[in-house]
């Protein structure tokens, strides 16, 4: 990793551009060694690329100092990497928006996510005030999945029905728009899973069609798309 020691370089929230710091090529070197090269399908015809492609430098965010080291290829656009490891964007002129607690985190998310995707499911919108991560009361639904749930990601899953909430926009309202799905190997049992997801949840539900990032196309908001 030589290379990334010779070209490190860091550039602060003014635009000065100085020789990266220690923390920052360590970070780098670590991010590289454990995920440079790692590709695999996502959900679009893009796919998700990991690793730092030549490119060495940490920006200044609001978050703290962060690096690019990840294409995601359903949003076409950068994720930047923390220093502390957590993953995230920064869309809009937006400040950064911290969306996986942990690379880790992040491929466990996208790995579930692709397990279910072609099972039956229904969507729905949800709206939370801005950087208020939506609550579900635990009766009744499947057991959460820690090592898939983050910031932006939250996961419930029991083999045969899972619950995904997502964060879907963070920049362009006052208010952060989460997409909720819910999930069953066979059809039946939707509307009870809806109804729990419904019952226990903090945020309010926007009426009108939702996008449906599984099917590409728009389906009615807490209908079956599948």
């Amino acid at each position: 990793m030589d290379w990334i020691k010779r070209n490190a370089r860091a550039v602060d929230q003014a635009g000065v551009e100085t020789d990266a710091f220690d923390e920052a090529i360590e970070a780098m070197i670590a991010f590289e060694q454990r995920y440079g090269g790692l590709w695999f399908p996502a959900l679009g015809p893009n796919g998700m690329d990991y690793g730092l492609d030549g490119e060495a430098t940490v920006y200044r965010t609001a978050e703290g100092w962060a690096f690019p080291g990840i294409l995601d290829g359903d949003w076409t656009w950068a994720v930047e990497i923390l220093l502390d490891g957590r993953a995230g964007m920064t869309l809009a002129d937006k400040p950064l928006r911290a969306l996986n607690r942990s690379v880790d985190q992040r491929l466990e998310a996208h790995a579930l996510l692709v397990a279910v995707r072609h099972w039956p499911h229904l969507i729905l919108e949800l709206a939370t005030p801005r950087g208020m991560v939506p609550v579900l009361a635990d009766a009744g639904l499947p057991s959460p999945v820690d090592e898939a749930s983050g910031p932006a990601d939250l996961w419930w899953f029991d083999e045969v029905s899972a619950i995904h909430l997502q964060l879907d926009n963070w920049w362009t309202h006052d208010h952060d728009i989460w997409i909720a799905r819910c999930f069953r190997k066979e059809a039946t049992g939707l509307d009870q899973l809806k109804e729990l997801l419904l019952s226990g949840m903090t945020g309010f539900l926007e009426p009108g069609e939702v996008w449906c990032s599984l099917c590409n196309r728009f389906a009615p908001s807490a209908g079956p798309c599948s």
